[in-house]
């Protein structure tokens, strides 16, 4: 009975919303406080539709809390551009793990310093160097699974594990240099199967610690030898090692991006086999591309076309932020403790940029001009956007490429897209039998 009593009680920001709407020569946001985290669920266009209903910035409730969403990219980046200091990144909270927490969560000089050295350990002949490894953790996952026995009602979990760990290989092998086959890889990875054994943990518990703790001393012992480790030299540890910038708070943000980052990853590996699945000639047609070729100057390869179209229709949603203090922006109050949802899907599906946006289509991608930033922005739009774009971006390529030169999928369940715990994802039922791809003529 409490616990009913207290779920329907408004909770801190709707509170202090409506005592400073009564008080502040600025309005709230328009919009009536329909629960977002329902209607959302049901209807995946909702928020397009309240845009143009109300108008592009709007207020909402989700999980009993007060949510303004700001719709449009130039507008979003705007307010991150002006107000940024007063809007805290909605992220893990890591710092009983390691000193100043994760990156993306972090302010002023540290962050400028922290980001800085990570970006110049990201290096893109990196994965030109260790594609043929990358390769063959995805050629391998997908082997496994397609020689291994299944009723059709197993293929979607099955299918999700496999993409799992085809995703957390790769990243490994790209972030530590730990090579497939051997060892050293094998311990990395079991260390990130007790850290998130089911997907991301967002409040890590004593499981979680002892996990990180094995990954960071297996890693830290590796490095310290006089040589390193076979695969470092390729490798964004290996990078911040030699140029003598790796500390606690720089490895720890090294391991909780492979934890986040593999869940991104084997999400977009979903969609991209959903799309394979519902458009063989297209996937069949990248089976045909010389990968070894480079595209022509200012053009892309379909794989990589087909890639970004996923990110556009389906993986890229959402900024999220929590306003730290009151912000008037737009002639619109945003109160303090309000959660702020910077949208990116719904812009992604503007028609006046993208003509029949809800169509999948990679030719949109493959000419000689792509949309502006304030057009597409799949990677985020502050100081704090993903800096492994390219290499996402790069990885799901050598994925869909293993996909496409060895297998033809063919869903095993059908359905419409559900809203995951973090991302939308496809239908629950979704998998896939892979069937061996014949010689090509």
């Amino acid at each position: 009975m409490l616990k009913r009593l207290r779920a329907r009680l408004p909770r801190r920001s709707v509170v202090y919303a409506r005592a400073r709407a009564l008080i502040s020569r600025h309005p709230l946001p328009p919009g009536d406080l329909v629960r977002l985290d329902v209607v959302e669920k049901q209807d995946r266009t909702f928020l397009l539709r309240r845009a143009t209903e109300v108008g592009p910035i709007f207020k909402a409730l989700a999980w009993g809390d007060l949510w303004v969403c700001v719709v449009g990219l130039e507008r979003g980046r705007r307010l991150l551009r002006e107000h940024g200091a007063a809007l805290r990144p909605v992220t893990l909270q890591l710092e009983p793990l390691f000193p100043k927490g994760f990156l993306r969560q972090m302010q002023g000089e540290d962050h400028r310093r922290y980001r800085k050295a990570l970006l110049r350990a990201i290096r893109g002949e990196d994965l030109a160097a260790n594609r043929r490894g990358l390769d063959t953790i995805a050629a391998d996952a997908l082997a496994r699974y397609a020689a291994t026995p299944r009723a059709d009602e197993d293929a979607a979990a099955d299918f999700i594990r496999t993409l799992n760990a085809a995703a957390s290989g790769m990243l490994v092998q790209i972030f530590f240099g730990s090579q497939f086959g051997t060892p050293a890889f094998d311990r990395v990875m079991a260390g990130y199967q007790r850290l998130g054994p089911y997907g991301l943990v967002w409040q890590p518990g004593p499981a979680q610690h002892a996990a990180f703790a094995e990954i960071r001393d297996f890693l830290l012992a590796e490095f310290a030898g006089a040589a390193p480790p076979p695969g470092a030299e390729a490798s964004i540890l290996g990078h911040l090692v030699r140029e003598g910038a790796l500390d606690a708070t720089l490895l720890g943000n090294l391991i909780y991006m492979v934890e986040m980052g593999r869940y991104d990853t084997y999400s977009l590996f979903r969609w991209l086999a959903k799309y394979a699945a519902d458009f063989p000639a297209l996937l069949e047609a990248i089976a045909r591309e010389d990968a070894s070729a480079a595209p022509p100057a200012g053009r892309r390869s379909l794989a990589e076309a087909f890639v970004i179209e996923a990110l556009r229709t389906d993986q890229s949603e959402r900024l999220t932020r929590v306003a730290l203090r009151d912000i008037v922006f737009d002639g619109l109050l945003i109160p303090r403790h309000a959660t702020v949802r910077v949208c990116l899907w719904e812009p992604h599906h503007a028609a006046a940029v993208f003509p029949d946006p809800f169509r999948f289509d990679p030719a949109r991608w493959t000419g000689e001009k792509d949309p502006g930033a304030d057009e597409f922005a799949p990677f985020g739009l502050d100081a704090h956007q993903c800096p492994f774009g390219d290499l996402a971006i790069g990885l799901a390529v050598i994925f869909l490429r293993a996909l496409a030169r060895a297998w033809v999928p063919v869903a095993t369940g059908e359905g419409l897209p559900v809203k995951g715990l973090y991302h939308w994802e496809p239908a629950s039922r979704f998998g896939v039998k892979l069937r061996p791809r014949g010689p090509m003529a």
